[in-house]
This record gives structure tokens, C-alpha cells and sequence, in this order.
């Protein structure tokens, strides 16, 4: 397994003009790389890591967006029902607290809403008081985790 940013920084060491391939020649006749070579290795490989960056962006938006798709398909507007008792903010921050408590995941929590959110069933102003909650229950979640080990001098 060769990595693909090694291939192409190769690529660019061994050609350096149109059918010049002495890079490539093997034994005590093989030139050394000159300086500008090595700023074309670090073109070469910045440009890669660009790449990878705008495409793990795009793989991010596009899930974001296939998730909200996923809400409105599977839940059409009666999952929205189920939130209606987040139109109270504590209400809604008490959600947000069990949820992420039950799921031992203040991600998992946030995910979810923001879906919810994308997907018309829960509004911004009503997903404010949810994520705030999700925030707390990971405190929450600590706390429990810290209480287990009480007993323990040492590792308290």
C-alpha cells in the first residue's frame, strides 16, 4: 500500500520536463533532486491534503443532507408530534439532558436534533433548549461515572 500523496510527489521528482525522465535513471549516473524539486513535492502534497479536506466536507454536507431526507421520509409529521412538549424551553432542556444521558452521547443527542431540524420536524428555536440539554447531560454523565469510583481512594 503506497500512499497516494507519495505517488504523486514521485511523479513530480522524476519528471521535470516533457519527456526529461532523469530522475528515473538508476545506479551512480542518477542526478540528485535539485532544491526546486523538493517545493514541488510540497505543492504536490498540499494540494492532495486540499483535496482531501474539500472532499470530507462534502461527505459531511451530503450525510447532513441525507439524514434530514431520512427524517421526512420515515417520520412525515408525526414525528414532529413527539416533540411538541419542547415549545417549553426548561421542557425542552430536560429532553435534551435525558436523551444524552440515555445515550451516553452528547453527539449522538446533537446529531439527531440537527437532522430533526433539517428535516422541518423540530424548529431552531425549540432545538436551542435540546442541545443546551444534551451539553448538560454529558456533565450529568460524568458525574455518574465519578460517583462509581467514590469507593475508590486512589483513583478518586
Amino acid at each position: 500500500f503506497i500512499p497516494l500523496a507519495h505517488i504523486a510527489s514521485s511523479f513530480f521528482l522524476r519528471t521535470r520536463a516533457a519527456g526529461d525522465f532523469t530522475g528515473i535513471a538508476m545506479g551512480e549516473d542518477a542526478e540528485k533532486p535539485q532544491p526546486r524539486d523538493g517545493m514541488l513535492r510540497k505543492v504536490a502534497i498540499t494540494f492532495l491534503r486540499l483535496l482531501g479536506v474539500l472532499g470530507a466536507l462534502y461527505a459531511f454536507l451530503f450525510g447532513l443532507d441525507l439524514m434530514g431526507m431520512a427524517f421526512k421520509a420515515l417520520g412525515g409529521k408525526g414525528a414532529g408530534m413527539l416533540f411538541s412538549i419542547t415549545d417549553n424551553p426548561i421542557a425542552g432542556l430536560m429532553v435534551g439532558i435525558l436523551s444524552t444521558v440515555l445515550v451516553q452521547s452528547s453527539s449522538t443527542s446533537t446529531s439527531i436534533v440537527v437532522g430533526l431540524v433539517g428535516a422541518g420536524q423540530l424548529s431552531v428555536h425549540n432545538a436551542v433548549p435540546i442541545v443546551m440539554g444534551a451539553n448538560i447531560g454529558t456533565s450529568v454523565t460524568n458525574t455518574i461515572v465519578s460517583m462509581a469510583h467514590v469507593g475508590e481512594r486512589l483513583e478518586l
